[in-house]
Parts: C-alpha cells; structure tokens; sequence
C-alpha cells in the first residue's frame, strides 16, 4: 500500500511532466476534487521537498501572478496576495524571483546564482530598490552553504 506521500508525489511529477511550473494545492485539489484537509497539504508539501531534494525541480514561494496561466489562486479574501507554494523547472521564473526558492540542490546553483546576480544589478541600478534594500547583497548559494558550515562548526 502507498502512503498518501508517495501518492502526492507520483501526481506531482506526472504533473511536472506536462508542465513546467506546478502549483502543489491545484494539483492535489484537481486529484482529491475536493479542498485537501491539513493533514493533506502537509503531506503534499513533503512529497513537494522530496522533488526538490532529488534535484528533480525547484521549489518556490510565489504569488500567483508571478505563477503564470496555471497558478492555483485561492478563493478566500485576499488570497490573491498570498503565496503558496510550486515546482518549477521553469528557468526564467528562478532567475527573476531566486529569493523565492524555497528548496534546491546544488544542481540548480548556477540559474539560481545568475538570478541573485541579476537582482543585485537590478537593485543597485535603481535608487528606489537601493534604498529601500540598502544592505542586500547577493551571495552565491556555494559560498553561503560554507559560511553557514563554518558558522555551525564554531558553535559547536
């Protein structure tokens, strides 16, 4: 018997087969044909982290206009401000929003490097973003991962 995990994650990559970019809570309401319990979404949004573990795809906070055509958009009041989670294997979206992943491996640190590159020109070419984020600096994921390992290393 398949935990409801492993069910998730089967719907979930046969979704990102057809698509690039998948909303985790479209694509279990569209299986269950109903809205999914707690317990439900938990176990999505695992299956979800799983995928991304397995370098699969990335996942990623988005609101839904930043989603695109296919995004799940809540129907509570002022959900459409409201991010939710997607898979996406779509390139264009990790570069323009990288501070948005939410889980990748080290396979996709050079799209998601490029886009904190990006970011960063964008905010010092523009004085309104450079002063409404005056200390924000792109690090790449590689040297961030060795900062935090050496920060660990000297408390313990």
């Amino acid at each position: 018997m398949t935990s409801m995990t492993q069910t998730f994650r089967q719907a979930l990559q046969t979704e990102l087969a057809s698509r690039k970019t998948v909303s985790i809570r479209s694509t279990l309401i569209e299986m269950l044909e109903r809205d999914p319990s707690k317990a439900e979404i938990s176990a999505a949004n695992k299956a979800a982290r799983k995928i991304a573990e397995d370098g699969d795809a990335v996942l990623i906070s988005m609101l839904p206009d930043q989603a695109g055509a296919d995004a799940y958009v809540p129907a509570a009041r002022g959900a459409r401000g409201r991010a939710s989670n997607y898979l996406t294997l779509d390139e264009k979206i990790i570069k323009d929003l990288p501070c948005r992943v939410e889980f990748a491996t080290e396979k996709w640190d050079a799209l998601i490097d490029e886009g904190m590159r990006s970011t960063q020109q964008k905010i010092e070419s523009d004085p309104g973003l450079s002063a409404f984020l005056p200390d924000w600096k792109a690090e790449p994921r590689a040297e961030k991962r060795a900062r935090l390992m050496a920060e660990a290393a000297e408390t313990s």
